[in-house]
């Protein structure tokens, strides 16, 4: 579940819009993983799963550097981790998405995504 950094107005009412709208004409939520970025705060928390060892470095790098180097430009962990990721989302656009960023997604599926699944624009359609 997303969960916003800064206050919006009718939040509650607008992510059960949502859920609903994911839901589409079966009253289930569907598999589709892509679709429209929705519009909303800047920042957003989530869950991310961190090898023990790199987000021990990280927070100590973090929080040394938010007491004593201020000229580091890092206050928290989101410091080092949103240009690390950034740069890491960039290299992947080029290597495998001819530099353009990938279509959009709003919702990723639970769990690991299954081996040799055909490309979104390999699809056949009926």
């Amino acid at each position: 579940m997303t969960q916003s950094t800064e206050p919006s107005a009718g939040g509650a009412e607008q992510a059960v819009a949502e859920r609903e709208a994911d839901r589409g004409a079966t009253g289930r939520d569907e598999d589709q993983a892509t679709g429209s970025v929705q519009a909303g705060p800047r920042r957003v928390q989530r869950t991310v799963n961190f090898e023990r060892t790199v987000l021990e470095r990280a927070r100590a790098a973090a929080t040394y550097l938010a007491a004593y180097e201020p000229q580091a430009g890092v206050r928290s962990l989101a410091d080092i981790v949103n240009p690390a990721v950034e740069a890491r989302v960039a290299e992947l656009e080029a290597e495998f998405n001819g530099g353009k960023p990938f279509r959009p997604v709003y919702r990723m599926p639970a769990g690991r995504p299954a081996r040799n699944v055909p490309r979104p624009d390999q699809l056949e359609h009926d």
